[in-house]
């Protein structure tokens, strides 16, 4: 595992791939390249140890300060097209499933979004709304992904999105999480950037929305569920100017 994590780095970028294969070399240099200048953890891992140590050591070099992380790799899909986790490649432990994806999270403190640039980003909304039902904590506060990664490149799209995720962590100002979405969005206009957020259904499920139609699962706009969360934890902590994000 080649891994690199400086001081309070707010993001964590993991390129997990099968080296056999030397898969995407110009997408690995340019994001390591950009990562060393900027500069953010990042990790080059083979196997779903490598993942869990990498993301241990962000968590514990960033405490308070682990806003964003960023996981590329292969959708684990199955002959009837389900995604099942992720990986570098079906070996032994070179994979993840769900369950593994999640623990990973519960080694520290995720104070934003999950990137995956892996599957499609609705799979993975789908598989972790699982474990909203009977978690101790939300430890994955919302999903990142583009709706189509294999259309992703570095330089078109991974680039501008990275470099706006380290200006939000730099800012004071309040952002809520809508504003962060439309920010996201004009960063790259020639892919479509989604957002999964927990939230109660009208159903009474909890699960993982896509926020695009959130006001019709969950029967309020994005902003009025942000706006009530944050009310509710003025009320029970005492807490003021919390961010929507």
């Amino acid at each position: 595992m080649d891994f690199y994590t400086p001081p309070h780095s707010p993001i964590s970028l993991i390129q997990w791939r099968d080296p056999r294969k030397n898969e995407y070399p110009e997408t690995w240099d340019a994001l390591v390249s950009f990562a060393e200048e900027v500069p953010l953890a990042h990790a080059e891992v083979r196997t779903a140890e490598d993942v869990k140590l990498a993301l241990a050591k962000w968590f514990h070099n960033s405490p308070n300060n682990a806003q964003y992380s960023y996981i590329g790799a292969h959708g684990l899909v199955t002959p009837e097209g389900k995604c099942v986790g992720i990986g570098a490649s079906l070996n032994t432990n070179e994979h993840a499933k769900w369950d593994e994806v999640w623990t990973w999270y519960t080694q520290g403190e995720l104070l934003g979004g999950l990137w995956l640039g892996a599957c499609g980003t609705r799979d993975a909304a789908d598989a972790l709304t699982g474990f909203l039902q009977t978690a101790e904590r939300v430890v994955i506060p919302y999903i990142y992904g583009f709706r189509d990664p294999k259309n992703v490149s570095p330089s078109r799209e991974l680039k501008p999105i990275l470099l706006k995720l380290i200006e939000l962590t730099r800012t004071n100002d309040v952002v809520w999480l809508d504003e962060e979405l439309a920010m996201l969005r004009r960063a790259v206009p020639h892919t479509t950037v989604e957002l999964y957020y927990p939230a109660f259904t009208t159903a009474g499920q909890r699960k993982y929305v896509n926020v695009d139609t959130i006001e019709t699962e969950v029967g309020m706009p994005f902003r009025h569920l942000l706006e009530n969360q944050a009310l509710r934890a003025v009320r029970s902590t005492g807490q003021r100017g919390i961010r929507g994000r």
